[in-house]
């Protein structure tokens, strides 16, 4: 939360604006100088109590609440699409990916796609590996049934052969490049860019990953207030709020774009990721725009006055409260300020916890 002060205006008395738009009153020089006493409280006003607290200042951030960036997914069996998992839907390892001519295509979990046939007749690979961990992360096989390299072995075509049958499939223990999906993980379905009925070829799904997440465009000369597991707080469309943690802070800045129509290219920005440490919290809720709250400084246990019992004097723009005496009268008090945060303000100067100041209204 930045310190913003704006003289509105000049003589007698005028207002300025401390702290994201808290009202505090200018004094001219003629009101009195510091430590001037005044006959009593003026009427009209309220005190509040000095007090020591914890003073902490936030960076208010706009992001945007959903499951990342999309992607698509395609099939390598030819034929006709005749199912596909409901939008929103979860496909984890050995889950149906998409029907074709009414047989399921699953998805297996790896870093390669399947590009060959693999058979008892195919060449050591990485690929066979791959299968070998799927067949057995399913239940086809066991580490102790199967061993999990780059060999294929009749261990290896029994667990195939298993998978085959459970899918409806002739157990033929031979594997097409088109009789699975490999991708990285689970994946969240977003989007049917093909509709069953037609010809499988281009992409069938657009999915994200199943990880709510928060996106934050941030300015790049932001980049120094957020860092990786730092904790912040997350307030929803509803104004409720829900606590999460840094993932991921951008390194390499993104040119910013012409938003704004004027010519004038935006400020460069870094992409920063929120995972929410309750994954339940705005279920619903699907690119929804939400605020972040990072903490940017905490001041402990500092005195600390209302911001609105802040007087700034016209003259030399210096800070001054009125404390209020044992005898009703008020005097001047000079005091420095420090952090700013939730309508109080750190102060430094000849006051004491528990003191009374003159509250303006």
């Amino acid at each position: 939360m930045s310190r913003r002060r704006f003289l509105l205006g000049a003589g007698a008395a005028s207002v300025v604006l401390v702290a994201g738009g808290t009202a505090v009153v200018v004094r001219d020089e003629g009101d009195g100088a510091a430590g001037d006493r005044s006959a009593s409280t003026a009427a009209g006003a309220s005190t509040a109590e000095v007090t020591r607290r914890d003073l902490v200042e936030q960076e208010e951030l706009d992001g945007i609440l959903g499951y990342g960036d999309t992607s698509q997914v395609s099939l390598g069996a030819a034929g006709t699409i005749t199912a596909l998992p409901a939008l929103g839907s979860v496909i984890d390892r050995g889950r149906t990916v998409a029907e074709v001519d009414g047989f399921a295509v699953p998805l297996l979990f790896g870093d390669r796609p399947l590009w060959r046939q693999l058979d008892a007749g195919a060449t050591d690979g990485v690929d066979i590996q791959e299968l070998e961990a799927n067949l057995v992360a399913l239940g086809f096989a066991t580490s102790d049934s199967l061993t999990v390299d780059q060999n294929w072995t009749s261990a290896t075509t029994a667990a195939v052969k298993d998978w085959q049958e459970s899918l409806g499939r002739d157990r033929t223990g031979v594997v097409a490049p088109g009789d699975a999906v490999v991708l990285s993980g689970a994946v969240r379905v977003s989007a049917h860019p093909t509709s069953v009925g037609s010809r499988s070829g281009g992409p069938v799904l657009e999915v994200t990953g199943t990880t709510r997440l928060v996106g934050i465009d941030l300015d790049a000369t932001k980049q120094s207030l957020v860092s990786v597991d730092q904790a912040v707080e997350v307030v929803l469309p509803d104004d409720t709020t829900t606590t999460g943690k840094i993932a991921s802070v951008g390194s390499v800045a993104q040119a910013g774009g012409d938003a704004d129509g004027d010519g004038s290219p935006d400020a460069a920005t870094i992409e920063v990721l929120v995972t929410l440490d309750d994954p339940d919290a705005g279920s619903s809720l699907d690119q929804a725009p939400v605020t972040v709250r990072v903490v940017t400084s905490v001041a402990q246990g500092v005195l600390a006055v209302p911001v609105s019992a802040l007087l700034i004097q016209a003259g030399d723009g210096s800070s001054i409260v009125e404390r209020v005496e044992s005898d009703g009268t008020t005097s001047q008090v000079p005091v420095e300020t420090g952090a700013f945060a939730d309508g109080w303000v750190e102060v430094t100067g000849d006051l004491a916890e528990g003191d009374e100041v003159v509250v303006p209204e």
